[in-house]
């Protein structure tokens, strides 16, 4: 009698359903036969499963120096169980037993084997992305391929940004200096190049001001901001920032959420920040303060004036020591907000992990959404820092430090965002 693996991660949402990933998000369900698999081995709380003909390409056209790695399943397992999880498999597999499924659920928190954590999720890898076979690394592809595709250390993987404000744009401020303009790196050019700036948004240099960022960053104080030449897409696009919750050295952060984009009329919002009343941004009173794991998006010219909400499924911003730095302490912060087709938003966290969904017509628990508008209507991005002209800094706007801020047209995924949360994260972070 045949045997089967049989991995559930999570339960099926709009946001997954993926047959590929290369980072373990988005495929909910898979099973794999146990004919297939390829051999196994353990790293501290878990047990890494490695399978022969179980991708989604039948065939595939390499590089020299390149290879397509085989599918793999990490299973978690408590710390120090990890031999005894591997023989309870291999003893399933070679045993006569009637059983023919070997079963991994984090959903309904059952699973063949005693030593599998129910509460940490399997990670199923089905890549689609070649390897170095001398360093294993994901390959970046050759130099020509290299350049047309990364920009400011982020390989895009043909999917580039229409904007993006990145730290190379900030190399002639120095520290604490006021950034008066930020060069737009995207495709869209100079025509959204920042030259307009509402006070003094100042430069923080890593090398000056350690903040927990790897590169120069705007820190945005009271009524700070920085105006975008009118950018707006209609449809599905994949939005990303980078920022740190620490705004001196000596380790003052903010514990609560914030905005930090929006357009002029202060329709357009996110991805933090929660409206006490149906109106547009443009007083502080109309802000509830010390906001803390909540996701709050809208777009321009929504039917519901109010933002769509969502709780996160981790602390957000992450707490920090009380005002001293601790090495603990991780200040900084990725969100990569996508849009779907069918106006399902999914914003992924720097584990790369989808840490809040909003979706249409949802009004569970988890979701204050009641109907599609807020998730409706253009993204438009004319403020970078604050939406409409609220001021940053007070109420749910606290002192941030954006290090890079950027917007694809389109949706290439929840496994590309899910790998860019992860790519930007180990980028800017400053271990």
């Amino acid at each position: 009698m045949r045997k089967f693996f049989l991995f559930r991660r999570e339960a099926d949402t709009p946001g997954s359903g993926s047959d590929t990933s290369n980072t373990g998000a988005g495929i909910s369900t898979i099973s794999i036969p146990a004919d297939n698999l390829s051999y196994i081995t353990t790293k501290v709380g878990a047990v890494l499963i490695t399978f022969n003909n179980s991708s989604t390409f039948e065939t595939t056209f390499l590089r020299d120096g390149e290879s397509l790695p085989k599918t793999k399943v990490e299973v978690p397992c408590p710390v120090g169980s990890e031999p005894d999880l591997l023989e309870q498999i291999l003893n399933f597999i070679s045993s006569e037993s009637s059983k023919n499924i070997m079963r991994f659920d984090n959903v309904n928190k059952n699973s063949t084997f005693s030593n599998f954590d129910e509460d940490t999720k399997t990670k199923a890898i089905v890549p689609t992305l070649a390897v170095s076979t001398v360093s294993g690394d994901i390959s970046l592809g050759d130099e020509a391929s290299q350049f047309q595709n990364t920009i400011a250390g982020i390989n895009f993987f043909g999917n580039l940004p229409t904007i993006d404000f990145n730290h190379e744009g900030l190399s002639g401020f120095a520290n604490t200096a006021t950034v008066s303009s930020w060069a737009n790196a995207g495709e869209g050019g100079g025509t959204y190049s920042i030259s307009s700036v509402v006070s003094t948004p100042a430069c923080n240099d890593p090398a000056s001001s350690d903040i927990g960022l790897t590169t120069k960053s705007v820190t945005f104080l009271a009524a700070e901001h920085m105006v975008v030449p009118t950018f707006a897409v209609q449809e599905e696009y994949i939005l990303y920032i980078v920022f740190s919750t620490q705004y001196t050295s000596a380790g003052l952060h903010n514990d609560f959420g914030h905005i930090m984009y929006g357009d002029a009329a202060g329709e357009t919002m996110g991805p933090s920040g929660k409206l006490l009343e149906d109106v547009a941004a443009d007083a502080d009173q109309k802000l509830t303060r010390r906001v803390k794991n909540l996701i709050s998006i809208r777009h321009a010219g929504s039917d519901t004036p109010m933002p769509a909400t969502s709780t996160t499924s981790v602390n957000f911003p992450q707490p920090l020591s009380a005002n001293t730095a601790s090495p603990d302490d991780i200040p900084c912060h990725v969100l990569v907000v996508r849009r779907d087709e069918f106006n399902n938003v999914f914003v992924y966290g720097r584990s790369g992990e989808v840490i809040a969904e909003l979706l249409v017509g949802d009004a569970s628990s988890s979701s204050s959404i009641s109907k599609s508008g807020p998730l409706e209507g253009a993204l438009e991005i004319e403020r970078l820092g604050t939406s409409g002209d609220l001021a940053s800094g007070l109420g749910t706007l606290g002192k941030q430090s954006i290090a890079r801020f950027g917007v694809i047209e389109g949706d290439p995924g929840t496994d590309f965002a899910s790998k860019l949360a992860q790519d930007l994260f180990t980028f800017y972070n400053k271990p």
